[in-house]
């Protein structure tokens, strides 16, 4: 990963295990009674034959994998008795638990599912994200899938373009594995603030430049609405979460498409004193400093701010901002309170809709909040390419995509059975992005390596915050973050283990910790 919280480290590699493992990459869930007895008796005709081994590889597993075999693996082998399905992960997460060391650094463990796709006993099947399928793909070390989907005649026609579009971007215009499930966003907006404002509802499609400008539009228009002199009475016009949140990660978000680093992939040298960085850091400065988009919100009430409030700190369901970047599971939610406004005093929820997360100039259709992580590729050193197809075209078929509609969480990348909770509602804008792009390994690798070069995002954080309250400008704060990290960076070199008392001065007076 290219940019970390230091204070949601750990956050963010549980979900980066996660994403890799088996369990987050199939979640499927039980089909009914009635479907496990039609599947079961469909495959009473194979009951007979052999059983066969089919190796699934991942990154991260369990010793067990029980949430996975009861999601997933019971499901195909009821249908096919005939196949065992065997688990074989390059690091095993139950291992790690009872090993507080430190973890192999993570262009080993790419290295790891490599091994497992070679040797005596290979695997057939790997799941993994973005960056894992890329990797093996440009080492040539996956089957094509195209040839065997015309083969077959396998429909593809109604999967989901974000899912589709975004693996053949990947394999350079071919495909070279299949998602069930995806993960993605929209840009939710307040249509009663739109409509007090006279100004037109936000589109699909748009630039982040056209949503800033729609942004200080609405506040204009509101200008800026102060009641009692509370500043919580104000609207923003955009905010890049539905809550709170620390506008310099904020910011990161707002440019992960661009994949601009902080320092170079071999962890020498900055990167952050170029052109591409400062548009970033003055177009988001500007948005905080003029209250456009949220600073550091510590509270975000409601029309009864006394008492419990079920709607405490969410931004958009407060009417406290016309635009907000929500996940898939935000429209069940908007439901159930639209459903149970009439249990909080003076609440209405407004009237809503959804458009595409905006995206930029240079990266026409990539959205932030969209991402694959539950990919099944075919190893090219398969012993059993075969039954490894067969397995996917289970995984990713309508019979199991019409289970799968019944999550409310993630998407199912058939978009027949992709279901909106809320009538009316056209959910087109979560499936027609394109996803972010396969980070680079060796940044995971130089983390892994070296904690400690996370701190240097955290100096980042220090210096936007004097940016955007006027203290500092950009250029001088680039610069500074430049000299700093290059500081960090060589001592890093010299000592791996080494870490950084930010809050302590260090960058005026070079002390580490060890």
């Amino acid at each position: 990963m290219k940019f970390n919280r230091n204070t949601t480290d750990k956050k963010r590699k549980a979900i980066r295990r996660v994403s890799l493992g088996l369990s987050a990459a199939l979640l499927l869930p039980l089909a009914s009674s009635n479907l496990h007895t039609a599947w079961a008796e469909s495959g009473q005709g194979h009951a007979q034959q052999k059983e066969r081994v089919l190796r699934i590889g991942s990154l991260w597993s369990g010793e067990e994998d029980t949430y996975f075999r009861q999601q997933f693996t019971d499901l195909y082998e009821l249908k096919h008795p005939e196949v065992k399905l065997e688990i074989v992960p390059a690091i095993n997460s139950s291992d790690t638990r009872f090993n507080p060391g430190p973890q192999a650094p993570a262009g080993d463990n790419l290295e790891s599912i490599r091994k497992l796709m070679g040797g005596d006993k290979p695997v057939d099947v790997i799941v993994g994200d973005s960056t894992l399928i890329k990797s093996l793909r440009d080492h040539n070390m996956l089957k094509p899938l195209q040839p065997l989907i015309d083969r077959d005649h396998y429909d593809i026609s109604n999967m989901a373009p974000t899912m589709l579009d975004g693996i053949r971007e990947l394999g350079n215009g071919s495909l070279y594995a299949l998602a069930p499930t995806f993960n993605s966003s929209a840009l939710y907006y307040n249509k009663a603030i739109f409509d007090k404002a006279g100004l037109p509802y936000p589109t699909n499609g748009m630039t982040w430049d056209e949503v800033f400008t729609l942004a200080t539009k609405v506040v204009n228009a509101s200008k800026m609405a102060k009641v009692s002199g509370h500043p919580d009475s104000r609207v923003y016009g955009f905010s890049m979460s539905r809550y709170s949140s620390d506008p310099f990660w904020d910011m990161l978000t707002y440019i992960s498409p661009l994949q601009l680093t902080m320092y170079d992939n071999k962890g020498e040298k900055m990167t952050v004193n170029s052109q591409p960085w400062k548009k970033a850091w003055t177009t988001y400065s500007e948005l905080v400093h003029k209250g456009i988009i949220p600073g550091f919100v510590s509270d975000v009430g409601s029309p009864e701010s006394n008492g419990f409030n079920p709607l405490q700190g969410d931004l958009f369901a407060t009417g406290k901002a016309a635009m907000v970047i929500g996940e898939y599971g935000y429209v069940k939610e908007l439901a159930d309170i639209e459903r149970n406004a009439s249990k909080i005093p003076n609440y209405k929820l407004a009237d809503w809709g959804i458009v595409n997360v905006p995206s930029h100039a240079e990266k026409p259709g990539v959205s932030s909040g969209t991402w694959l992580g539950n990919m099944m590729a075919i190893s090219a050193n398969a012993p059993d390419p075969e039954d490894a197809w067969d397995l996917i075209k289970f995984v990713n078929s309508n019979e199991v995509a019409k289970i799968k509609a019944h999550n409310n969480y993630e998407l199912t990348s058939r978009i027949d059975y992709i279901i909106s909770s809320q009538p009316g509602l056209d959910l087109q804008p979560f499936y027609t992005q394109k996803p972010l792009p396969a980070g680079d390994p060796a940044m995971d690798q130089l983390e892994a390596q070296k904690p400690g070069i996370t701190q240097i995002s955290d100096a980042g954080r220090q210096l936007f915050i004097e940016v955007y309250n006027g203290r500092q400008s950009v250029d001088r704060a680039l610069k500074t973050w430049e000299s700093q990290g290059n500081k960090m960076l060589e001592k890093l070199k010299k000592s791996p283990a080494s870490t950084f008392d930010l809050e302590d001065g260090w960058m005026s007076q070079g002390a580490v910790r060890n």
